[in-house]
């Protein structure tokens, strides 16, 4: 049994083809005379690269320490590549620990983690200018 798309739409935009289907649990191609009915899943002909933007640690040279923590958390960056970078912790859930926090010093700043509970923790670490970002496992002890 096939079952054909109950809807859809296609459109050109900014030289792009795009379409889609909703319905369709059978993937087949049937070709006549004059025609083609696809059926299933939309392949595009090319696939862009996709960029995460992620912000390169080494080349910034940033320094989360002492890490294991027991209190205080240093980071440290190159403020040659920007002026400020901002910092949230969150735990594993996913939930913010500690809200945002500016990232001024370039040479030392420091996040008190004394408030938080023993356990595994992502710093967040981003920079509002190129919106590049990355993340740092922190445990405190």
């Amino acid at each position: 049994m096939q079952v054909i798309g109950s809807t859809g739409k296609s459109t050109t935009q900014n030289g792009r083809y795009y379409a889609y289907t909703v319905g369709e649990v059978v993937i087949n191609t049937v070709k006549g005379n004059s025609y083609t009915l696809s059926q299933g899943f939309h392949q595009p002909d090319v696939c862009p690269i996709v960029s995460t933007n992620d912000l390169n640690l080494a080349a910034w040279e940033v320094a989360v320490f002492p890490n294991p923590t027991t209190n205080l958390l240093h980071v440290s960056f190159d403020a040659a590549k920007s002026g400020i970078l901002t910092a949230t912790l969150f735990d594993l859930l996913g939930r913010t620990i500690l809200p945002q926090v500016a990232l001024t010093q370039s040479t030392d700043t420091t996040i008190d983690c004394t408030g938080i509970q023993p356990g595994v923790y992502f710093l967040h670490l981003s920079d509002p200018i190129s919106h590049a970002a990355a993340t740092v496992r922190v445990v405190r002890l």
